[in-house]
């Protein structure tokens, strides 16, 4: 069925849906050996933003009034999001675009809900020989042609506008195309990028031309244009998505990865396909969850840390939030573990839900989890097996909600910001580096592989309560997206926060036998976590 024929209205009002992207912005904070005052009294959060006919969340004003847009033409939630994903790939090219790849989580006001997963893949001639030298500090992974795997975006929005799509692709596309084309004026995210990575820009003569001005960092304010950008945006929104993956732009991106030393070829980007597949569901209280299943472990690890904090929360003054705070660092600390220990890509590594999210697994995974307890590492909880299983940083996230009740959460990245440091020739287009994503021990069951898709931490949210949608959350944030994404549904679920103030509120991530908090956090609350250990 189309997301734009349902069967009634949706008020966003009447169903109390909230919307939201959280920025990450970390300042550590180390429990037992942190500051004595509170560094940043924390200020009054701004109003909910509130709509009664849809709403588009992105992390650019440009891309989000691309989709509102949209809406107002008549387009569905799917439609506005193909148009602020264009845009995303113009004003935010550092973060994530058509050279990446992600996850999208769509919910159909007529209650089908989809994921379609278009997470890079491996080479098929991957030589891992070369990742794993003590000497190069892994640098092959992270930077240069040996680090693009293959895209998967162009797949993945082709896939959402055939299934989904109403309004033609070229109208879709036509607000990016106009902003690489006409320029757009650089904001203070993208200006400090630049300056930030000022150098690996300077000495690449495709990257220096695109990204500096006259050698130099853009200034905030600046006209930055992309003529080779819109020219194959173009391309793409007249002879459709797929053909990314054949023809000039698939040999200039596999060009490109080959001089920069990396394995890509023409047969890789014509083998790719995206999957569509059923969502990650479980309950949460009375709240039915949806995420997004492996290749993300952040989907498998939110859910198991909500399940976690609900068996062991039951146990104590749920109106303390530092007791909170302290079980809920315990209930990720597993979650992260167990995830680590036993997802991958479901190609090679079989995950079976009902196995995972066990009552006797959860039981065993929430023994020791306690207010007594002392931040420290875990052992994970090995899920049941399963018959014939083999074991071998920087994002974007955009939510959609249009008039009648079709819902977009997707998120979507080139992982490193620019990606691998390669533009693809004439096309504009940076690559990702997602081969950074594999893991390194050589046990791990995300160990790189020939077409093996690594694992993310990528977690599309949507919460439902009696069979409607009331939270459509996600968040960029690397390695901390399981963990705002969970204090972000926590803080409106159960401690009735609206969005606005939920998202503004400190967060804290567990790394190690650390709790990680940001410097805002109440004094009071520093100290009783402390006193927890």
């Amino acid at each position: 069925m189309s997301v734009n024929s349902p069967n009634r209205s949706f008020s966003i009002l009447k169903y109390r849906l909230w919307t939201a992207i959280s920025a990450l912005c970390m300042v550590f904070v180390l429990i037992g050996c942190g500051p004595k005052w509170q560094l940043s009294p924390p200020a009054a959060p701004p109003p909910a933003v509130v709509a009664d006919s849809g709403m588009v969340v992105a992390a650019h004003p440009l891309a989000a009034e691309a989709g509102i847009a949209v809406l107002k033409q008549g387009g569905n939630a799917v439609d506005a999001a193909l148009a602020a994903l264009f845009m995303l790939n113009v004003v935010e090219p550092h973060a994530s675009g058509l050279g990446g790849g992600g996850f999208a989580l769509v919910r159909t006001a007529a209650g089908d809900a989809k994921v379609v997963v278009y997470r890079e893949r491996a080479p098929r001639d991957v030589d891992t020989s070369i990742y794993y030298n003590p000497l190069d500090s892994l640098r092959k992974l992270r930077g240069g042609g040996t680090a693009v795997c293959v895209p998967g975006a162009p797949a993945g929005w082709a896939e959402l506008y055939s299934r989904w799509g109403t309004l033609p692709l070229g109208y879709l596309a036509g607000f990016a195309i106009r902003a690489a084309d006409e320029g757009f004026p650089v904001d203070p995210t993208l200006a400090r990028q630049i300056k930030d990575y000022y150098q690996l820009l300077s000495t690449d003569t495709l990257l220096a031309k695109v990204f500096l001005k006259d050698g130099l960092p853009y200034e905030v304010g600046d006209t930055l244009r992309q003529p080779l950008l819109a020219n194959t945006l173009q391309m793409l929104a007249a002879n459709g998505l797929g053909s990314f993956y054949r023809g000039p732009i698939a040999e200039s991106v596999v060009e490109a990865a080959y001089r920069g030393g990396g394995s890509l070829s023409l047969e890789d980007l014509e083998f790719y396909r995206c999957d569509v597949v059923e969502p990650l569901s479980g309950k949460y209280k009375d709240y039915e969850v949806l995420t997004v299943p492996p290749p993300s472990g952040g989907g498998a690890a939110l859910l198991e840390t909500l399940q976690l904090y609900e068996r062991v929360s039951a146990h104590y003054n749920p109106a303390s939030r530092p007791a909170a705070t302290h079980i809920m660092a315990q209930c990720l600390q597993q979650a992260y573990a167990d995830a680590d220990a036993f997802i991958a890509d479901p190609d090679v590594t079989k995950f079976d839900p009902a196995g995972y999210f066990s009552g006797d697994r959860l039981a065993k995974a929430a023994q020791g989890i306690n207010l007594k307890a002392k931040p420290a590492g875990r052992t994970p909880v090995s899920p049941p097996p399963v018959l014939g299983s083999r074991q071998s940083g920087n994002t974007t996230h955009l939510v959609v909600v249009d008039r009648w009740g079709n819902a977009v959460s997707l998120t979507q990245s080139i992982n490193y910001f620019f990606g691998a440091g390669i533009l693809a020739g004439s096309t504009g287009l940076l690559l990702n580096n997602q081969m950074a994503d594999f893991s390194t021990p050589l046990d791990s069951v995300n160990l790189l592989g020939p077409r093996r898709r690594p694992r993310s931490n990528m977690t599309p949210l949507i919460v439902l309560k009696d069979g409607k949608p009331m939270l459509v959350i996600g968040t960029p944030g690397g390695g901390r997206i399981v963990a705002a994404t969970a204090q972000l549904a926590v803080n409106i679920l159960d401690f009735g926060m609206d969005i606005s103030a939920a998202v503004d509120a400190p967060r804290f991530f567990p790394m190690r036998e650390h709790l990680v908090l940001e410097n805002r956090q109440a004094k009071k609350e520093m100290k009783a976590l402390a006193n927890f250990g």
